[in-house]
């Protein structure tokens, strides 16, 4: 193991880890503070985001100040250019967080020119720790994570949903048409509602494909690196190279592909390629 971006990673862990024991505690007393609202559109902020967002802030700006961060609480409207951009979601998975269930997690990622270098995902109910740093695979615990299951096809493998953040009848029917085209193809369908805890149960290969018609960078730029280290594929709904920062008017939506191996994405996009936008 070489040590590019050794002192990156070690920060990023420590943050990730501390904010998700602060997490962990506080669970049972969560508490909604803000609720967007615009037509059909669902999302939930709470204290704890807040805060698991400021203890991650503190240790990655007082060690690396010149770098830029792109986080779903503060700062979640920047357009990203060329040179070092963290990516953060202090809390993914809220409303499970909200409702006392225990999918959900931290994610912190470095990417270097677009391109992701390092992320870390910790999930406190758990207390797992994945992180990876390109080239180098990815590792739970510290140690080498290995995929738990060999399946090479789409029939044989589970896979995770998520559903879009837009609830009109469109979204929801279209959704929904792909949902009942991946059920019949696949073993059986998952849907943890938290796109990290979905990113780590594909890197350890406990399902064989994640697909998500709408979602954020922050949610997915350290699943696109686990993915991408397992030897798996990440793309869009056409098959073509993953745009993390893709808009849709003036905010971020982006479908996304991941696949355990080349064989289940290729199955996969034959089903999602009619449902691209």
């Amino acid at each position: 193991m070489t040590d590019a971006y050794a002192k990156e990673l070690k920060s990023a862990r420590r943050a990730a880890v501390k904010a998700g024991a602060f997490l962990r505690a506080a669970q049972h007393g969560a508490d909604v503070v803000k609720r967007p609202h615009g037509e059909g559109y669902l999302d939930v902020t709470t204290r704890e985001d807040l805060q698991a967002e400021r203890i991650i802030l503190d240790r990655i700006q007082r060690a690396f100040p010149a770098d830029r961060i792109l986080s779903e609480e503060s700062h979640p409207d920047l357009v990203p250019t060329d040179g070092r951009l963290w990516v953060i979601d202090p809390l993914d998975g809220t409303t499970n967080y909200v409702k006392g269930l225990p999918a959900y997690g931290v994610s912190i990622a470095l990417l270097v020119d677009g391109v992701v270098q390092m992320a870390v995902a910790y999930l406190p109910a758990t207390r797992e720790l994945y992180d990876a740093v390109r080239g180098q695979g990815v590792r739970l615990g510290g140690k080498p994570l290995t995929l738990a299951e060999p399946e090479e096809r789409l029939a044989q493998s589970l896979v995770s949903v998520g559903f879009p953040h837009t609830r009109t009848k469109g979204t929801i029917d279209d959704a929904f048409t792909l949902y009942a085209s991946l059920l019949g193809a696949s073993s059986d369908l998952r849907r943890s509602a938290s796109a990290v805890v979905d990113a780590c149960w594909l890197a350890a290969g406990k399902t064989g494909a994640y697909i998500t018609p709408d979602i954020k960078p922050w949610d997915i730029v350290t699943g696109v690196l686990f993915v991408e280290e397992q030897g798996g594929v990440a793309s869009d709904f056409t098959g073509a190279p993953l745009d993390v920062f893709k808009h849709d008017g003036d905010r971020f939506s982006v479908a996304v592909v991941f696949a355990k191996n080349v064989a289940i994405h290729r199955e996969v996009v034959t089903l999602t390629q009619s449902h691209a936008s």
